[in-house]
């Protein structure tokens, strides 16, 4: 969809103690040619629980939308995205972040969007849906965090990456701000929901242990019914789809695209399944970073554009690519436009 009044007003981002990665193969937690493939340099570790990171998060993009004269209240919308544990079961972390950042008394619904680690694109996406549909709404605020503390395993919780622990946030408005969205689409492929599914039954709780990522898609594959190739193919295509989507509702071309941002993998997979599929021309782009900090789960998204805002990398009327995928498995594009001032 094409929007014609949405902008980003603030931005934030935190992160844990960068630990080396050669420390986790020095103890045997990530195999040696793992780590070689992904290229990871370094990882972000927190000991602060996520619902803590959105809001130190949150409270920077308060800040600076304030001061580009854009205050928000209890009547904004509140959105909070995650792709794990939240600190709590049975509790409404958006509910509680809405009311550290904003008071105890909100004239909204604190949403949590759980669309794993499409999380940033998916809450912009229900940002801006409302924002254009509703006039009464003047803002929302989105925050996103995760942290893969153990039992969770970040070195092989997904293939292709290492997680890392962090937290992102934005104020969207309309009227002006930072950035523009210009456009933003998602398509899925429900097929491939089953590479986080495996075998596995419904269960009326919880399992003890962490849930076994590899063990899961080994099954699936097995089953014989889709094949490595095949998954491989399907996710090309359906990233090339959103990627020409969002780029013809925004009226670009590929080669006007000035910052190719997809999540934060390691270097293969930025290269197989994001750059080659996508068709763009890549010009610059945040894999360094991505590199360091790791898979921040629903927090990719927002932590880029925050690094780009922040780090005055964006020269006016710069234009950025976000892609986001997530278990589903979904995909997500969004073309923005850096404010000319």
């Amino acid at each position: 969809m094409r929007f014609e009044d949405v902008w980003i007003a603030g931005t934030g981002g935190t992160h844990g103690e960068l630990v080396p990665i050669e420390d986790a193969v020095a103890e045997g937690s990530y195999e040696r040619i793992a780590a070689d493939s992904t290229g990871m340099i370094t990882v972000s570790q927190s000991r602060d629980a996520a619902p803590e990171m959105a809001v130190t998060a949150g409270r920077q993009a308060l800040k600076e939308s304030a001061e580009l004269g854009v205050e928000v209240g209890p009547d904004a919308q509140v959105l909070h995205g995650c792709a794990g544990f939240q600190g709590i079961d049975m509790w409404s972390a958006a509910a509680w972040i809405g009311g550290e950042l904003l008071g105890t008394r909100l004239d909204c619904l604190p949403t949590t969007v759980q669309a794993w680690s499409n999380g940033s694109l998916a809450s912009l996406a229900i940002a801006a849906n409302t924002l254009t549909a509703r006039p009464e709404v003047p803002a929302t605020l989105i925050t996103v965090a995760d942290r893969f503390a153990p039992p969770t395993d970040r070195y092989y919780a997904s293939p292709g990456m290492v997680f890392g622990d962090g937290g992102a946030a934005a104020v969207v408005t309309r009227g002006g701000g930072r950035l523009r969205l210009l456009s933003c689409v998602a398509e899925t492929d429900t097929v491939l929901g089953g590479l986080s599914m495996g075998d596995e039954k419904f269960r009326p709780a919880p399992p003890g242990e962490p849930p076994d990522a590899r063990r899961r898609t080994r099954e699936f594959l097995a089953r014989g019914e889709v094949s490595l190739r095949d998954v491989q193919q399907r996710s090309a295509e359906r990233t090339r789809s959103v990627v020409s989507r969002a780029l013809a509702e925004a009226g670009l071309s590929t080669e006007r695209v000035d910052w190719f941002v997809p999540p934060f993998v390691g270097r293969m997979l930025y290269r197989e399944a994001f750059v080659r599929p996508s068709g763009v021309t890549v010009h610059n782009t945040l894999l360094d970073l991505g590199l360091t900090i790791g898979h921040l789960g629903a927090g990719d998204g927002l932590f880029a554009l925050n690094h780009l805002i922040s780090a005055g990398l964006l020269e006016p009327g710069a234009h950025v690519l976000l892609i986001g995928t997530g278990m589903g498995f979904t995909f997500s594009a969004a073309v923005l436009a850096a404010s000319r001032g």
